[in-house]
């Protein structure tokens, strides 16, 4: 949101509070100032969608984590659309394209499972539920600790999964680079 959008956001709100019920003695006001300033990375769009879904299904009003959540889904939901995510590359790029997921938190989980390589040749039909049940677990500490970059106190993830020509390159001394995709967009990417 930009500064711009504060009288819109500020009447979301009031609407929200029309529908829902405000705990205890809570004042709107100093509310819509406190939510403004922790919302201002999503886009108008999608705060009022997310204040939306929720007026319609919750009866009290949206606090912090409750627009969060409405927008980001649970760990759980966000597990389930990486593995969906895993489960496409595996399925489209194979191990013929480098590729890059969305989150660190993927990276993370597969390079925790023995790298893509690895994980490629050992998922089938007959391991598939438990091989989820691992990413998810994984998936999830990889949310709190995984990161692009070296940033304090988090564990820097590979830019992306080479392609087995890539890594037949190397292996042999030669320089080389695969082209990489992102997965969930399919599109060519520079790392």
């Amino acid at each position: 949101m930009t500064e711009s959008d504060r009288p819109y956001f500020y009447r979301l709100l009031e609407i929200a509070n029309e529908l829902t019920i405000m705990p205890g003695d809570k004042k709107l006001s100093r509310l819509q100032e406190a939510l403004f300033m922790k919302l201002k990375e999503y886009p108008l769009e999608v705060l009022a969608k997310a204040l939306d879904d929720y007026c319609r299904a919750e009866k009290f009003f949206p606090m912090l984590a409750d627009i969060i959540k409405q927008i980001e889904g649970t760990p759980d939901d966000r597990a389930a659309l990486a593995w969906a995510s895993v489960l496409k590359a595996k399925r489209k790029y194979k191990l013929r394209k480098g590729i890059r997921f969305s989150s660190p938190a993927t990276h993370f989980a597969l390079e925790k499972m023995g790298g893509w390589e690895k994980f490629y040749w050992s998922l089938d039909d007959s391991n598939e539920a438990i091989k989820a049940k691992d990413f998810f677990r994984l998936f999830k500490i990889g949310e709190k600790c995984a990161s692009w970059n070296n940033e304090p106190g988090k564990i820097k993830v590979c830019p992306y999964f080479p392609s087995d020509e890539e890594i037949y390159a190397r292996q042999n001394g030669k320089d080389f680079q695969s082209e990489v995709f992102n997965v969930e967009t399919d599109t060519l990417i520079k790392i």
